[in-house]
């Protein structure tokens, strides 16, 4: 239950790594989600650690919507030297699909 832990320890500022692709509301709560108890838990431990890691200032995490109920969670690497945290980035607006698109492709789902 490491991977994104590893991940964010090893990587540098701007870097991206996609965490799960689905809708992570539903999939979290056991009467809406298609997944297994084992994948639910898992999902929930690592949609956790990355929101625990952005309140500490170590990640941004963004969104990107791929269709209907189908996103894409990414976390992008924070610069170490930060000082302080900052709430979770979405770009929205006329500019949303160049400023969202500026994440590494194909990126790779982690594990907790």
């Amino acid at each position: 239950m490491t991977g994104f832990c590893d991940w964010l320890a090893e990587a540098e500022a701007g870097a991206a790594i996609a965490y799960y692709r689905g809708h992570l509301v539903f999939d979290r709560l056991p009467e809406k989600s298609s997944l297994t108890d084992q994948q639910r838990q898992a999902l929930v431990a690592v949609a956790d650690r990355v929101m625990s890691a952005a309140a500490n200032g170590f990640c941004f995490p963004v969104q990107r919507r791929l269709g209907p109920n189908d996103w894409l969670y990414i976390a992008v690497r924070a610069s170490p030297l930060r000082s302080a945290p900052r709430p979770a980035l979405r770009i929205p607006g006329p500019f949303a699909a160049a400023a969202n698109d500026a994440f590494p492709s194909p990126t790779s789902l982690v594990a907790a």
